[in-house]
């Protein structure tokens, strides 16, 4: 019996060490798609141009890692701002995009 209760314990040690391992990969990925957010954002902002109306996508390289890159502009009610949301995604490199994601939205003065 007690051999049982050790092997169900030590079944039960292998489990979560494999969600922990899968946990601090998809935090990882999370925190690579949230600079790759913040970083577009801050090009976006110190940018003197305003940026083009409609959505655009492309793909970034960071840490290793790569990222596909998603921001829509659309006008706001006020002629001098528009919006821009922002979206990345862990590119797993064969379209499907899983892991880490960040959304940020800002607004940019244009006028």
């Amino acid at each position: 019996i007690a051999l049982a209760v050790f092997a169900i314990a030590a079944l039960a040690l292998l489990r979560l060490d494999g969600v922990a391992v899968a946990t601090a990969g998809d935090l990882a990925a999370r925190s690579g798609a949230t600079l790759v957010a913040q970083n577009a954002a801050a090009l976006i902002e110190t940018d003197p141009a305003p940026p083009t109306l409609g959505t655009a996508t492309s793909s970034v390289s960071n840490g290793g890692r790569r990222f596909a890159l998603r921001q829509t502009v659309v006008p706001t009610g006020d002629a001098r701002l528009v919006r821009v949301d922002l979206l990345v995604a862990e590119d797993s490199g064969v379209g499907d995009r899983r892991g880490g994601r960040a959304r940020l939205t800002l607004i940019k003065r244009v006028q």
